[in-house]
Order: structure tokens, then C-alpha cells, then sequence
């Protein structure tokens, strides 16, 4: 059975992008946002790691804001 994936996207009235990764553990979740880096010209304001980013991978969440 496949893991299920989820990523909430929220866009400011300024145009910043937040990304949440939610359901993957590790570096797993950093790469699942570099679809959305790449398309939005890859300017990383900041990217928060959650815990979860640092247990073995399965499912977790990462925060990454784009502008």
C-alpha cells in the first residue's frame, strides 16, 4: 500500500508561498517541495525541519516559505 503524501500550500496577499509537508519523515519531505522550489525560481526565504524531519523516514512535516 503507498504512503499517502500531503503538502499545504498557502499563498499571502503579498505573494509569499508557504509550503507544509506533511505524512513524510527525513530528507524524503525536503525533496517532495523541490517540484514547487523549482517552479516558483527556487528563492528560499527560509525553510523550517520539524522534528519529525529528523526521524527515520515514513512520514513527517517540513515548513518551507518561498518569496
Amino acid at each position: 500500500m503507498s504512503q499517502r503524501k500531503e503538502l499545504e500550500i498557502t499563498i499571502g496577499p503579498d505573494g509569499e508561498v508557504q509550503v507544509l509537508v506533511k505524512c513524510i519523515k527525513g530528507q524524503s519531505c525536503v525533496d517532495e517541495s523541490k517540484f514547487l522550489e523549482e517552479a516558483l525560481g527556487n528563492t528560499i526565504e527560509s525553510r523550517e525541519l520539524t522534528s519529525e524531519y529528523y526521524e527515520q523516514p515514513l512520514a513527517g512535516t517540513t515548513k518551507t516559505t518561498v518569496k
